[in-house]
């Protein structure tokens, strides 16, 4: 909500056509929206045979197909859309030393596709609203009515949100939750448009576009950064700090591990078709589904005799970009054998059927990231905090020794095999699947594989690919491995760097 200050200098002009309206308040904005929406759609019923209705918001492209409700819904986001640029307006005015956005106004008023309307879906409450700035409002009245309730001898406030059990003992936390159910945004930026749930996030969407200082880089990924701040932030994204409880999947919030569980241990898919009998997991996969139904869309290849075509623009850019732009360069390097793939898929498909590689339980993909030779190799670390790593552990000691000893004396000969081959090799004394080393064939990462519920086609006998846990025993800068400190040794200048500021962060490294 806005504050009493920036209410007083309200000013949101519309945009509708040749339309130069200035609001100075949502009430009139939304009011004088209504007014467009009745003159364009006129009456509902007889528009029912249409098949499309264009948003005629200056630069915007949306187009509805068959529904005037999601139109009005769309428009009346414009309005809110407006409102949230102008409180970043005056927002920045107050912030000069932040740079200017830079990335254009081509987006200034795009908007992503939203829904035919908002639902509450507070307890006992299922009011839905074609405005968002109602809907929002609304919303926060069920904050500001929310009474406290006795948890372990203290108040807090219960998210009645359904299916959430959360729970703050400040309002404002309440509050700042919610939008995560919401998907309320406050703020944008003037410039492009961005939306972004908190002022932080807009300013970091400022910093992040001035230019990178050559001292602040992670040494981990290589990325430079304009602040120290963007710089402990992003590595904070490589520490995993948190683990699925049905496999060994690590993630580094609990956002991600939500994704995780959704997309591998449930079956729920509750976005169905309106043309086939098939069910997508999420809104977004289901539009790129529905694009296939759509047989007056057909995009053809610009590039002079190349007659591809397909149903969707996301399956022209990867073609473009496989076929045209990639031509014969080679981006992509087995770790093992040194040959060189131009995609990463193919080199997948080598790593598992020419090494018998397997990625680890909870995994869907090897990841890959740059060399210091410039190729792209399967990455092999993972950094883990001490907490995960014990529970990790912790669920190996409780699998049957006598299985792990009978996995490990089948796979023994073959295991060694690749791992001379590869030339890595385990630390001494490692006994956990999470801190072992980096190679894909270490003896002791069979019993991470016993947790994945993943099979390989070659059966329980293929060497196992795991990403390391613990920060010694990586390729040091000449792409052999570091020894262990006692020879002389030591892990790279990367990994140190990185588990300095992770500890400097707060975060147990091991």
């Amino acid at each position: 909500m806005m504050t009493a200050k920036r209410l007083d200098s309200f000013e949101v002009v519309c945009e509708w056509a040749s339309c130069s309206f200035k609001g100075h308040s949502m009430e009139e904005l939304s009011d004088h929206m209504f007014l467009h929406l009745r003159d364009y759609l006129g009456d509902k019923d007889a528009l029912e045979e249409l098949d499309e209705f264009a948003c005629l918001w200056n630069g915007c492209e949306f187009l509805s197909m068959g529904s005037p409700t999601q139109l009005e819904v769309h428009a009346y986001f414009h309005n809110y859309h407006g409102k949230l640029k102008f409180i970043g307006s005056q927002l920045l005015k107050s912030r000069p030393d932040l740079p200017s956005c830079n990335q254009g106004v081509h987006s200034h008023n795009l908007l992503a596709e939203c829904s035919e309307g908002y639902v509450c879906q507070w307890e006992h409450c299922d009011s839905t609203f074609n405005n968002p700035e109602w809907f929002y409002r609304h919303v926060d009245n069920h904050v500001e009515c929310a009474e406290q309730q006795c948890i372990s001898q203290q108040q807090a406030l219960f998210c009645s949100w359904a299916g959430c059990d959360a729970f703050f003992k400040i309002r404002y936390r309440l509050r700042e939750h919610l939008r995560s159910h919401t998907q309320e945004r406050i703020v944008a930026c003037p410039t492009c448009g961005s939306m972004f749930s908190s002022n932080t996030k807009l300013f970091d969407h400022l910093q992040r576009q001035a230019e990178p200082i050559e001292s602040l880089v992670c040494e981990h990924c290589g990325k430079a950064f304009p602040s120290e701040r963007l710089l402990r932030d992003h590595i904070r994204q490589h520490v995993n700090q948190v683990k699925c409880p049905f496999c060994d999947m690590t993630c580094t919030t609990l956002a991600a591990l939500k994704i995780h569980i959704r997309f591998r241990h449930c079956d729920d898919r509750p976005f169905p078709c309106d043309f086939c009998d098939k069910r997508f997991k999420n809104q977004r996969d289901l539009q790129k589904h529905t694009d296939v139904h759509n047989e007056g869309t057909v995009y053809r290849c610009t590039v002079e005799g190349c007659e591809y075509s397909c149903y969707t623009l996301q399956t022209m850019n990867q073609h473009f970009k496989r076929v045209h732009e990639a031509g014969e360069r080679s981006k992509y390097k087995c770790h093992i054998c040194d040959k060189v793939f131009s995609w990463c898929y193919t080199l997948t498909l080598h790593l598992r059927k020419k090494h018998e590689l397997k990625w680890p339980s909870g995994h869907s993909r090897f990841r890959y990231r740059k060399d210091v030779d410039g190729f792209l190799k399967v990455n092999m670390v993972r950094f883990e905090t001490v907490e995960v790593t014990k529970e990790i552990m912790k669920n190996m000691a409780k699998k049957p020794r006598n299985l792990r000893q009978s996995q490990r004396s089948n796979s023994a000969k073959k295991r060694a095999a690749v791992a001379t081959e590869s030339s890595w090799s385990s630390p001494a004394g490692s006994s956990s699947p999470s801190s072992s080393s980096s190679s894909s064939c270490s003896s002791d990462l069979s019993g991470g594989e016993e947790a994945s519920s993943q099979h390989s086609p070659r059966g329980g006998d293929s060497p196992v690919y795991c990403m390391m846990t613990t920060i010694p025993h990586i390729e040091d800068e000449h792409g052999g491995i570091s020894q262990d400190s006692s020879d002389g040794g030591g892990s790279s200048g990367a990994v140190q760097a990185l588990t300095e500021v992770a500890r400097g962060l707060g975060m147990d490294v091991v």
